[in-house]
């Protein structure tokens, strides 16, 4: 009978594929065409079970055998219906609603299948006692792997690679001649797995087809074999594998393949529970991992060095990692951890996998991954560590974890020597003793830092790893060859610390705001410009070429906003598309400047269906987009279809350093605009701008190192902004030194550009340099928020507070130092001043993502394909991944010594991943998740990461729970959700640390509720004394409650922040509150008492959407007030006018009204 279902089923899909290929594929149709493909899903699931019964069913089972007879009678009734529908369709032609069609009366019979299942006796399910045949158990699992995998949900995806690991084991054991009977309990036993699978499976199906919501997915046995037997025959084959002579063949290196990623994903669950605490247990599956991913990457790669030798050499090795896996059986572990593994197989394994690389290096030499630490501000980091060693110590905040290890007395030692580096900074680039005493000294500082941090976490330091005993004794060598060096030469102890600091640092009152500085080019401008707004009528491609740092951005950022142009176009879209770029995102940030505001169904959208929008947004206009920075056709095919011929002069302005981008399209009426290079004059303007500015000519001194500096340049702006960053904090001496020495080399425009940023790199002093090569953790073009750079600075350990500044203000300070040395563009200003958002030019973003891994500060990881061939160096600090999120989480980057995390991947935002992949970064300070969906609460292993600064996820979450308040060390938490408020919980107050809080929803900002019921005034301002900023904030009808907070500088009351209609405000509140935005609040009377001076510091007010509000105070800001938006406030004629009476009685005769 089960044959006779499955036979139904395959004609039943035979009807369904016609249905498909009826079925008109226009986007109207595509919620039917959906439903064809769901029937196919729904009639997969039965197929696993239905095999099961034919291959191991008891023909004595009634209760079985009433089961497969009801299940026939409905699969029979839905073929009938179905079929009937395809009849009429080809007759008539195809019809909506496929699904009601076929549902009815069906659905009852359904529910009565799902309750059957739920009765079945468990003895009933295909107990046989009879042998299972592996080829039998194949096509079970094949079935049941492919309707596992239709159907695509993450939980269920977990189940299939339990599924998937059973099925590569028992495939790879059996290459040897391993037979059915030595496998009898491990068979047996994936046999009940995947049954009950198939059931649990078909039951939800069923549920689906009623929709009566789904079953819980927890059904899968544990992939641990948790009975001793099979423990035991997993391992006996894998020995008996291991002792066979026979040879392996061509075509089990597809069973390999698969074998290993089974492995990986095996070894991974270990590892990411956090089981293995024993540091050197951890190190060496660490070792068997990074081990079994080389393996992979070879196999990906160099398949042509697979031989005879290699393909035996490659099976000893999966049996050796296999029974290092098995062995830690859940017999070896004790109180949740595991303690012991099979040394005899690791080390088996360990000379195997050298000896396979030794082989594929003979033919493809590669260069292995740094081993070295960090070699960026070294002292920076030493000053760190103590500073950090120092809270730790301290006897307010002493840890227990380390009170029993000698903490002070290597503090007390690495002071002394921190000292000693800080005199050797100069003369150790002369002297390799010196330079090899400073590396010693930097190693035995980061062992000391990974040592504290494991024990903070939870680690055990056993016999066999590192331990602070043999730190102490390795610091004590190194102080003993310090003071001998010092007894040996003659060395200056009065010499100044070299260490660099930022000198002549601009204020952001004197820095220029926007300096992407246009310097002539005006006949390059008139030519484009006649190109957009004259000629043909039809669709125009405008194609600007040139080499990098030429200026093709500058020149089309220049011709977008020109007057002329703005207002010849009724449409405009600006859009970054650069090597590494998602469709997805491309549209929507060309949907974003077409709407003035982006719907939030946009974000929820398929890429066919955002085409559609973009198209529909520029039907019958006349547009301009530009696409800046193309590198290939592939990015202009992909968005061809969207820009539409309206044949009224819509042009696309395409900006590549590649010539072939005239290429794209046949209807070009011209050639690409080659973009000269600057003349001398030009040339000579840009430098005196960058170098002397406000003056029309430089001092008489420099004119003749100004004119070798413009030859130098050859006409290059990046390298004239660059060359005059490098030579503003420099004294007339150095300056001519630098040029001398730049000039020197007869080297191409372009490389002569690379030698400038070399150049200004090297020149910069050693603590902005790990700010600097930061901008290569990002994606190039990436626009930073200044104050979210700031933050992940400050959380990066690059900033330190003063005695009279706070780390943010030396992290500003730090990053106008970079503008100021036109290392960073900045690209928007703060509504009070000041850079909002940075950005750097290509070139430069280059540079650093190729020093900073030559230095081993970051890796920039792009991709899938860069994910899974990637080699995780051993001291690997910073790792930042630029990918789709769903290729990130499949990745299992096992890279436990990592301290920041950095995702910035432009994939589907809303999809789901596991957050199970975190747990594993156990000693990580920054991580970054915006780009990840984390889910519909906070995952618990992000609470467990204790050594958190700075936190941003994205998620469905509605609530913090209660153990955030795990996170004491926390001063950044950004939350991103597509809920529109969240609860954050009364633990909260906890945080000592924060100082950085940001809710909002995915689409605009959204509100967070602080729980406040129970806390008085005075506690609720003790911590929020530390929070500089709020996009949003509801107190309730308590706004009083935040009038004190010292550092609060940007206040937003949107939506309803507080209830009430009267804001009084009884004493001065606000002291450095210098912009004000209030939008939709139902206030209709703000007063102040007379005499008192609210916001003093107020220089911007924004009123929008306060439709009851009448009165505002007068005395707002003094004098300091320099503007006021209003919007959309009914009455404002009431307050703006007693406003204004005042403030020019105080004298601020300069203040802007704009009411709209």
């Amino acid at each position: 009978m089960a044959s006779s279902c499955l036979t139904c089923i395959s004609a039943i899909l035979d009807d369904l594929q016609l249905l498909e290929d009826l079925c008109p594929k226009t986007r109207v149709w595509e919620d039917e065409f959906t439903d064809l493909r769901t029937a196919k899903i729904f009639l997969g699931t039965f197929r696993p079970f239905l095999l099961s019964v034919r291959k191991w069913g008891d023909d004595d089972d009634a209760n079985l055998g009433a089961l497969v007879a009801r299940m026939k009678d409905f699969i029979s009734k839905l073929g009938q219906a179905i079929h009937e529908f395809y009849l009429t369709s080809v007759e008539e032609g195809y019809r909506m609603d496929l699904a009601i069609y076929f549902l009815d009366g069906l659905e009852e019979e359904a529910s009565s299948l799902v309750e059957e299942i739920e009765d079945l006796d468990s003895s009933s399910r295909l107990s046989s006692k009879s042998l299972v045949k592996k080829d039998d158990l194949m096509d079970v699992m094949n079935s049941l792997l492919e309707s596992l995998r239709n159907i695509g949900l993450i939980d269920v995806l977990e189940d299939d690679e339990k599924l998937t690991f059973w099925k590569n084991f028992i495939c790879f054991v059996t290459l040897h001649g391993i037979d059915d009977g030595q496998l009898g309990p491990l068979l047996t036993h994936t046999k009940s797995v995947a049954v009950n699978a198939a059931l649990n499976y078909l039951k939800w199906s069923l549920c689906k087809f009623t929709l009566k919501g789904d079953p819980v997915w927890n059904l899968l046995p544990k992939i641990i074999p948790v009975e001793p037997e099979v423990h035991r025959t997993c391992f006996q084959a894998l020995i008996a594998s291991k002792k066979s002579r026979q040879q392996y063949e061509k075509k089990d290196e597809h069973i390999f393949r698969v074998f290993i990623d089974s492995l990986l994903i095996y070894l991974w669950e270990i590892l990411k529970t956090g089981a293995c605490v024993m540091m050197s247990l951890k190190d060496r599956l660490k070792m068997v991992y990074d081990g079994l991913r080389s393996l992979r990457i070879i196999l990906k790669g160099n398949p042509d060095v697979f031989d005879q030798k290699m393909r035996d050499l490659t099976g000893l090795l999966l049996c050796d990692s296999g029974l290092v896996i098995f062995s830690l059986s859940l017999n070896e572990i004790k109180d949740g951890s595991v303690k012991e593994m099979d040394l005899e197989s690791f080390h088996d394994f360990l000379k195997r996998i050298k000896l396979i690389k030794a082989i594929v290096a003979e033919i493809y030499p590669e260069t292995s991954p740094s081993s070295k630490f960090p070699r960026t501000n070294e002292l920076g980091f030493i000053d760190f560590l103590l500073k950090y060693i120092g809270d730790l110590t301290n006897p307010d905040a002493r840890s227990v974890a380390l009170s029993n290890y000698p903490i002070q007395a290597i503090q007390e030692e690495l002071v002394y020597l921190r000292s000693f580096l800080g005199r050797i900074v100069e003369l150790r680039n002369e002297d390799q003793e010196l330079q090899a005493l400073w590396d010693r000294v930097v190693e035995v500082a980061y062992k000391i830092e990974f040592l504290i941090d494991s024990l903070l976490v939870g680690d055990i330091l056993d016999s066999s790893s590192t331990s602070f005993d043999s730190v102490e004794e390795e610091i004590k060598i190194i102080k003993a060859a310090a003071l001998n060096i010092f007894d040996k030469k003659t060395l200056d102890l009065n010499v100044k610390e070299a260490t660099k600091r930022p000198n002549n640092m601009p204020s952001q009152g004197s820095m220029p705001i926007i300096n992407d500085m246009i310097v002539g080019l005006e006949d390059e401008a008139t030519s484009i410009i006649n190109r957009l707004t004259r000629g043909s009528s039809l669709l125009q491609i405008v194609p600007i070429v040139g080499m990098p740092g030429l200026g093709k951005t500058t020149l089309a950022k220049k011709v977008y906003n020109n007057s002329l142009v703005t207002s010849h176009f009724y449409r405009h879209a600006w859009c970054t598309v650069s090597q590494v770029y998602h469709r997805k995102n491309l549209l929507l940030e060309i949907l974003t400047c077409i709407h003035s505001k982006l719907p939030e169904k946009f974000s929820e959208m398929c890429e066919e269906d955002l085409a559609a929008e973009v198209r529909r947004g520029l039907l019958r206009t006349r547009y301009l987009i530009v696409l800046d920075d193309i590198w290939d056709a592939e990015a202009w095919k992909g968005l061809e279809a969207s820009f539409p011929d309206n044949q009224n002069g819509s042009r696309v302005i395409v900006t590549s350093r590649k010539s072939d981008i005239a290429t794209l399209r046949d209807e070009l009426d011209e050639g690409p605009h080659f973009l000269r290079p600057l003349t001398p004059d030009e040339s000579r303007d840009l430098l005196n701008m960058k170098l002397f500015p406000g003056n029309d000519l430089p001092p008489p001194e420099l004119c003749e190192l100004q004119m070798k500096i413009v030859e130098m340049c050859r006409g290059l702006p990046l390298t004239i902004v660059i060359v005059a960053g490098i030579l503003a904090n420099e004294n007339q001496r150095r300056r001519k030194e630098l040029v001398d020495g730049l000039s020197s080399r007869i080297v191409s425009s372009t490389e002569q550009c690379s030698a400038a940023i070399e150049l200004s790199y090297k020149n910069l002093p050693e603590n902005l340099k790990p700010c600097f090569l930061y901008f290569g953790a990002f994606p190039e073009d990436h626009e930073h928020t200044a104050e979210k750079l700031i933050w992940l600075w400050g959380a990066e350990g690059f900033t330190q507070k003063t005695q009279f500044k706070s780390a943010e203000d030396v992290a500003n300070d730090f990053l106008m130092d970079l503008i100021h040395r036109s290392l960073v563009i900045v690209s928007k200003k703060r509504s009070i001043g000041g850079v909002k958002a940075c950005r750097v030019h290509d070139l430069l973003h280059e540079f650093c993502v190729t020093k900073g891994k030559e230095e081993n500060f970051l890796q920039l990881v792009r991709g899938y394909d860069e994910i899974y061939t990637f080699r995780v160096p051993r001291n690997l600090r910073r790792l930042c991944i630029n990918s789709n999120p769903e290729h990130f989480c499949k990745s299992r980057l096992f890279a436990p010594t990592i301290h920041s995390l950095i995702h910035s991947g432009r994939g589907k935002r809303h999809r789901r991943c596991g957050s199970s992949i975190f747990g594993i970064f156990k000693l990580v300070r920054v991580l970054e998740l915006s780009n990840i969906n984390v889910g519909t609460t906070f995952p618990r292993e992000l609470e467990l990461l204790v050594q958190l600064r700075y936190l941003a996820i994205l998620g469905h979450m509605s609530s913090i729970p209660s153990s955030i308040a795990n996170l004491l060390h926390l001063e950044t938490f950004i939350v991103e959700t597509f809920d529109r408020t969240v609860l954050l919980p009364d633990t909260v107050w906890n945080l000592k640390k924060l100082r950085h809080l940001q809710i909002k929803d995915n689409y605009s900002v959204s509100s967070f509720f602080l729980p406040t019921d129970n806390l008085d005034t005075a506690a609720i301002l003790t911590i929020l004394t530390y929070l500089l900023r709020f996009i949003s904030f509801f107190l309730g009808n308590r706004p009083q409650a935040i009038e004190n907070l010292p550092n609060l500088e940007v206040l937003k009351l949107l939506d309803r922040a507080f209830k009430g209609e009267i804001w009084n405000m009884e004493k001065e509140g606000f002291p450095k509150v210098r912009f004000l935005k209030i939008d939709d609040l139902d206030v209709g009377k703000w007063t102040a008492y007379e005499g008192v001076d609210c916001f003093p510091s107020l220089q911007k007010l924004a009123l929008i959407s306060c439709r009851s509000l009448k009165e505002i105070p007068s005395c707002l800001g003094s004098s300091t007030l320099e503007i006021i938006e209003v919007s959309h406030c009914p009455f404002s004629a009431s307050f703006i006018e007693p406003l204004q009476e005042e403030q020019m009685d105080l004298g601020n005769t300069d203040l802007k009204i704009l009411i709209s």
